[in-house]
């Protein structure tokens, strides 16, 4: 058995190579009918030495029964002639046996010497593979070298263009930089130019508006010495104003004279009242006027003011057509309630200066004049 088994170490590596290379798989597919025919031809061994066996045992009982036990010979040599017939046929069948297992040893000799052929005829083309094979190795390498040499050479290529493009768009973004530079300069030499020509006209209407102004100046300090002397005439008058008192039921507060109705009416016709006399609802505005009103009311007493939003809701406007300069509404007011508040009236409140209130225009109560 030792003669007829073959190498099952052979290894082959697979690799890329030229036509006419014997893959691992290749080999190994060549590898399988060996191996089945060694596996046949040793069971047919087996069987032949088995044969061999049962022809010696055979040989050893039938062909030589005089040799065994006497008791036994007796036994056999009284035995029927059936038994005898019997024999012989067992025999024969075993010597025809004997004869099939001859020849198929002698086949089976034959199919082994052809396997050892076709053992001995892989090896050599196992060995003229190998050698194709370090071949290509070698080739191989030779090729993956050129091969890593060649990418060193791209890198050092790629790199070289790389620097070369970088320096090519340095350049061009220097000359875009230079060329907008020059542009700007340009632009800004033109602005330059204009702005020269704009500051001339300038100067000159400088020139000509500080003529105008010292004309004016002039013609101020004239009219300043005028208003000065109109300011000392008006003066006079006040003066006579305030001196002169105020007529009966009237309470007088700097060159205004004021009164506190003790009738109740609404706003609009208090306003008539007071129009009717020559005077009109009060306009205050200044801390000691307001202060001053507050004194001349009872406690707790509400009067209508001339103090309305009636022309324009939310915008709050003195009779006179002057806007509210000073004020003394109480926290939260005006709030038109029920947007149906458009007229002012003042608080008395002791301590304090008084606070005013949104109410509506339709309520009746006391009215202060002022003329």
């Amino acid at each position: 058995m030792d003669l007829m088994e073959i190498d099952d170490d052979v290894y082959i590596d697979r690799h890329r190579s030229m036509e006419g290379l014997v893959t691992k798989v290749d080999f190994q597919r060549r590898k399988q009918p060996s191996r089945c025919v060694s596996v046949c031809l040793g069971l047919l061994c087996a069987v032949l030495l088995a044969g061999n066996i049962g022809q010696f045992i055979y040989y050893e009982i039938f062909s030589h029964p005089a040799s065994g036990d006497p008791m036994q010979s007796g036994y056999v040599q009284d035995r029927p002639q059936s038994s005898d017939n019997n024999s012989a046929a067992e025999r024969k069948q075993l010597e025809t046996r004997l004869t099939n297992l001859t020849t198929e040893k002698d086949q089976l000799h034959q199919s082994y010497d052809s396997v050892t052929a076709e053992r001995d005829e892989l090896k050599v083309s196992f060995n003229k593979v190998g050698n194709e094979r370090d071949m290509l190795r070698a080739a191989t390498e030779q090729l993956q070298s050129n091969y890593s040499d060649l990418q060193r050479e791209k890198e050092e290529l790629q790199t070289e263009f790389s620097t070369l493009r970088s320096n090519r768009d340095q350049l061009q973004s220097t000359y875009t930089s230079l060329k907008t530079n020059h542009d700007q300069m340009q632009l800004s030499y033109s602005s330059v130019t204009a702005e020269r020509d704009e500051f001339k006209a300038s100067f000159n209407n400088l020139q000509t508006e500080k003529d105008q102004l010292q004309r004016e100046h002039s013609q101020l300090e004239s009219n300043h010495s005028v208003l000065r002397r109109e300011k000392g005439e008006l003066q006079k008058k006040i003066d006579k104003i305030r001196a002169r008192p105020c007529q009966t039921g009237w309470s007088k507060f700097d060159i205004s004279c004021y009164f506190v109705s003790s009738v109740f009416k609404n706003w609009t016709l208090s306003r008539q009242e007071c129009i009717e006399e020559g005077a009109d609802l009060v306009v205050i505005d200044s801390l000691e006027e307001q202060e001053f009103l507050n004194m001349l009311m009872h406690k707790g007493q509400n009067v209508w003011i001339g103090l309305t939003d009636s022309l324009q809701e939310g915008t709050w406007m003195w009779v006179d057509g002057s806007n509210v300069t000073t004020k003394f509404w109480q926290p939260g007011q005006p709030n038109s309630y029920n947007r149906n508040q458009d007229c002012g009236e003042n608080i008395q409140k002791t301590p304090g200066v008084g606070q005013w209130n949104d109410d509506g225009c339709f309520a009746v109560q006391n009215w202060i004049c002022e003329k």
